[in-house]
């Protein structure tokens, strides 16, 4: 067949001609809305839409029915797009026949005229700018109808091709080479039609994705032109990245940003092009030839961090396009990850200060802000990159308090903060510089004991979730403070009742013995307990104002030197505690302005029971009454006939809520009823003498009647004797 078909020359020995080269692709832009419209007018192709109304009225039979040869009225499409014209001669569809086609629309009275009309517009706009492109866009049509209206596994006939318009001289060929090469609708024919939207344009990758869908090698010389354009670009990109590696690698970040840009103009959806331009861009910036006057600069405000700039202007000129600046986050090490936050358009070149905010930036990352200059959808030069910069808010309200042995620190941790760090600087009054040192911490406070007398400087760092699993650390919050001298406390403290035969035993003796340093005081203690070696400076100032002190300390001069390794002797004190008292009496250590808590003793007296009065309710049942005890909150009611008794503990609680009654269950018998106030476990007491109160025995019941049947005889016997 190759040698008998040749261009210009005409078969002779009547083999068949070659099947016609179908075409891979649409060839034209916007295909997708150019077939939407076509089908909402109700056309099947281009080709319907160019026959004029009146045209289309005289051809609905050979539209709507198989044409026959002798009067075939179809178009041609193999060789350019020709409708029949008269006289037998053909018309070639140009750009005059498509602006008469619509022409021939807007003074048509069909309702579709004026859409019809206006997608004819795109048609003529498409035979201006290719000759063929208006027979390339029909033939594709036609493929794409017989190949999906055809059933499966039957052959497309002419007759198909002849029943969409086309002229029965080709509907045999195309019906055949449609059945041979034309691929079925899928991702291949998808693309196809997509790709002419996308290249030639800056779109390389997508424009890549879609051609690796399409024939390596195509048939079609308009297809293969644009891949081998597309091929030659990404080449072009290649090697332009390849050198700005090489440039950034020897050390020329200069060099590098500019064949990073060159790259990414030319592949503006490239991600990798543009991370290479961001980590040639940190590296520009972090250079210490940096121009100052083009850098970006960037403020912290809790996690709001603001932006400011200046726009490039060259005096006496406006730029071609507008310029728009497209602010982007990403890691200090991940510029592959960059977030864009913000879009500043710049409407004239008077706008030469400009701002942006990123009111939520990332805690405990280390962050870079890069300033893109865009004009044209295209990178219009390098972009400018701030210094790194960490969000890691602070500790906030951090103070410093005094206690025996240290410091205590406190503080309002950040709500995101995961970890505290406190860390101790300082140089003691004597001795050698301590620090820096990890204090162990919670997350809003920390003791740190056992110091040195002097100044201490402490860091509070706030840690954050960090890149890789670590800890991101805050710049640490600063306290000065000084560790005092403190005294320290009384370590024992012992009480004794004192007994004479001719006292009332209310005495009791107080020893302890003094500390190793400072002077030591007892008290009475007013309020609760506190425990030994607690800050008890304020209290003991107020307290010494209105309680007569006992000990070694009557004022608050400081400490004498005492001899090392002698034993100080021991302090007695001895108090006398009145009835109906309880009486806490707590060991001072006084050095200077600062006093120290120690042991404490609790002397109690309880006052005897008075009023007690005891009834009968029933038998085996008896009530109390009496005055309470103070400051007892336990009394002891017991009772006991000689041989036998039982006792039971009453809470004064209790006591109050039976309106100061107490029942008992007790024998019949006589007994006596004793009261005795309780005393607290841990505490000296006065002992006080028990209440007693005899309960008389319940009264003998008197001895019954006897029944009226016993004394009958006497009853009887009575009349008759009066008879007598």
């Amino acid at each position: 067949m190759a040698t008998t078909w040749r261009p210009g020359v005409r078969g002779t020995d009547g083999a068949p001609p070659p099947l016609p080269v179908l075409p891979q692709f649409p060839g034209m832009r916007g295909y997708t809305q150019l077939r939407t419209a076509l089908t909402g007018l109700g056309f099947r192709h281009a080709a319907e839409l160019l026959r004029e109304p009146g045209r289309q009225r005289a051809a609905g039979g050979v539209f709507g029915t198989l044409p026959k040869a002798e009067t075939d009225d179809g178009f041609r499409v193999l060789d350019g797009l020709w409708f029949p014209g008269r006289g037998g001669l053909w018309q070639r569809v140009d750009v005059p026949f498509v602006r008469r086609a619509r022409e021939a629309w807007q003074v048509s009275a069909d309702p579709r005229a004026l859409t019809a009309a206006a997608v004819t517009d795109i048609l003529e706009t498409l035979a201006r700018d290719h000759p063929m492109g208006l027979r390339r866009v029909v033939l594709w049509e036609l493929c794409c109808l017989l190949k999906d209206g055809a059933a499966a596994g039957t052959a497309i006939t002419a007759d198909d091709v002849a029943a969409l318009g086309v002229h029965r001289s080709e509907a045999r060929l195309l019906a055949a080479a449609v059945d041979a090469a034309f691929p079925a609708d899928g991702q291949q024919r998808r693309a196809a039609e997509e790709f002419n939207d996308i290249w030639p344009s800056l779109r390389l990758r997508r424009a890549e994705h879609v051609a690796d869908l399409l024939p390596a090698a195509p048939d079609d010389h308009v297809l293969a032109a644009l891949i081998g354009g597309l091929r030659a670009r990404s080449a072009k990109v290649r090697f332009r990245a390849y050198a700005a590696r090489r440039s950034l690698a020897c050390g020329d970040p200069r060099a590098a940003a500019a064949a990073w840009l060159a790259a990414l103009r030319q592949a503006t959806d490239a991600p990798e092009l543009r991370a290479g331009l961001l980590r040639a861009a940190t590296a520009l910036a972090d250079a210490p030839s940096a121009p100052e006057r083009d850098a970006v600069r960037a403020g912290t405000d809790g996690r709001r961090v603001g932006l400011t700039w200046r726009a490039p202007h060259v005096p006496g000129t406006r730029p071609a396009a507008p310029v728009t600046y497209t602010v982007l986050r990403f890691d200090d090490d991940a510029p592959e990850a960059a977030t864009e936050i913000a879009v500043i358009d710049v409407v004239g070149p008077e706008a030469r200060l400009l701002t942006a905010h990123d009111p939520d930036a990332p805690l405990g990352r280390a962050l870079r802000y890069a300033v893109l200059p865009v004009r044209g959808g295209r990178v219009a030069g390098v972009p400018h990159v701030t210094a790194p910069v960490l969000i890691a808010p602070d500790v906030a309200g951090l103070t410093t308090v005094p206690v025996p042995g240290g410091l205590r620190l406190r503080w309002r941790p950040h709500p995101a903060a995961t970890e505290v760090r406190v860390l101790r600087h300082g140089m003691p009054d004597v001795g050698a510089a301590h620090g820096p040192m990890v204090v162990p911490c919670s997350a809003d406070r920390a003791l740190d004991t056992a110091l040195d007398v002097g100044t201490y400087t402490y860091e509070v760092s706030c840690g954050y979730p960090g890149p890789g699993g670590g800890v991101a650390w805050s710049s640490g919050v600063r306290v000065t403070a000084r560790a005092e001298r403190w005294p320290t406390p009384v370590e024992k403290l012992t009480a004794e009742r004192v007994e004479d035969a001719d006292d009332a035993g209310d005495r009791v003796l107080l020893a302890w013995h003094p500390p190793e340093r400072g002077r030591s005081m007892l008290l009475p203690w007013p309020g609760g307990p506190v425990a030994p070696g607690s800050d008890v400076s304020e209290r003991f100032a107020r307290t010494t104002g209105v309680l007569a002190p006992g000990g070694d300390a009557p004022d608050l001069r400081p400490e004498a030197p005492r001899p090392h390794g002698r034993a100080a002797p021991a302090q007695y004190l001895e108090v006398r505690v009145p009835p109906a008292r309880r009486l806490r009496m707590t060991a001072v250590s006084v050095l200077g302005e600062r006093a120290v808590a120690g042991p404490s003793v609790v002397l109690e007296s309880p006052q005897q029971v008075q009023d007690l009065m005891v009834r009968r309710l029933s038998a085996g049942r008896a009530e109390a009454w009496f005055t309470w005890p103070e400051p007892a909150v336990l009394v002891l009611v017991s009772w006991h006939d000689g041989a036998r008794g039982d006792a039971r503990h009453v809470a004064r609680s209790a006591y109050k809520r039976a309106l100061g009654r107490v029942e008992l269950d007790v024998p019949d018998l006589a007994c006596t009823i004793t009261v005795t106030p309780v005393t607290r476990p841990d505490a000296v007491a006065v002992p006080a003498p028990p209440a007693h109160a005899d309960l008389p025995a319940l009264p003998a019941p008197p001895p019954p009647e006897p029944p009226p049947w016993r004394n009958w005889w006497r009853r009887w016997l009575r009349p008759r004797a009066h008879r007598a």
